[in-house]
Formats: structure tokens, sequence, C-alpha cells
């Protein structure tokens, strides 16, 4: 799992992606964890051929995802999620180590916690249990922003 960053960012592989994060990570690989578009023929066809040159693209679904991290990953993968919900769901099924969070928008419920960072009571509560889980928990936008650590309660 330390060839893993995982990071929720409800614009999934957009351009702070791509310029930003793939370079700084070296990743050769981005795995999208999301059920509704791994269902998606179309949307998974429009993600897998976006990403940059030289950088393979899927698309999974969480129980997908689950299985792809217990084999012996020697490639360093980027995994997006776009939301809290998913991958509280994923950390019951595999082991996470660290999440990164680097977008989530507004939308009703939800209250600014940080810049882009948007999130519910509920959301931020499941960010804390995973913290307490031993998941080390960061907002950080960018790879050169200090990290705002989540921590458990």
């Amino acid at each position: 799992m330390n060839n893993i960053f995982v990071r929720i960012d409800d614009r999934l592989l957009h351009g702070q992606v791509v310029v930003s994060w793939i370079p700084y990570l070296k990743v050769n690989e981005v795995v999208i964890a999301d059920d509704e578009y791994a269902n998606d023929e179309f949307m998974r066809s429009l993600i897998e051929s976006s990403g940059p040159e030289g950088v393979k693209v899927g698309v999974k679904t969480i129980d997908e995802t689950a299985a792809f991290l217990m084999d012996d990953n020697e490639r360093k993968i980027l995994l997006l999620l776009r939301s809290i919900e998913g991958i509280n769901e994923l950390a019951k099924k595999t082991k996470i180590s660290s999440i990164n969070i680097g977008g989530v928008g507004a939308a009703k419920g939800r209250k600014r916690y940080y810049n882009s960072i948007h999130l519910s009571d509920n959301e931020l509560n499941m960010l804390k249990d995973m913290a307490k889980d031993n998941i080390y928990v960061e907002v950080r936008i960018l790879p050169k922003d200090k990290a705002i650590v989540i921590k458990g309660n």
C-alpha cells in the first residue's frame, strides 16, 4: 500500500491532479474508484481516455478496487474517489493507511471546512472515525500546501 496515494476529489482526474499531483507522486497509474462511473460505459470510457501520456487510467467499482488493492502492487498508483462515503466504504473492505482530501464541493448540508473543502457533519465524523482507526487523514489541495490533519475524537 506504500505505493498507493489515496485522494478524495469530486472533480476526479482534472488539471490540478494531472499537472501537480501526478508528476509530484511520479505515478504511472490512476485508478478511479466509483461504482456509478464504473457501471456507466460512456463515463468509464471518457475517464480512461483522459489521462496524461504514459499514465494508465482505470475505473473500478469499490469492490473491484478493494480486490485490486489486496494484490501486491509494485506500481505507483494514484487512487481517486469522488466522495467521503466512497472512501469510508473502501476502508471497511481493505487496508487504507492515508487519505488526502483535495476537493469536496459545496452542497446542501455541507459547511465550508477549508478553502474548496465542504463537509457535512456526517462526512467530517466519518473522516474522524477513520482517523481513530489509525488512518492518516489530511486536507491538502496541492503538493506544496501545508497539510491540515484531521484527527479522530
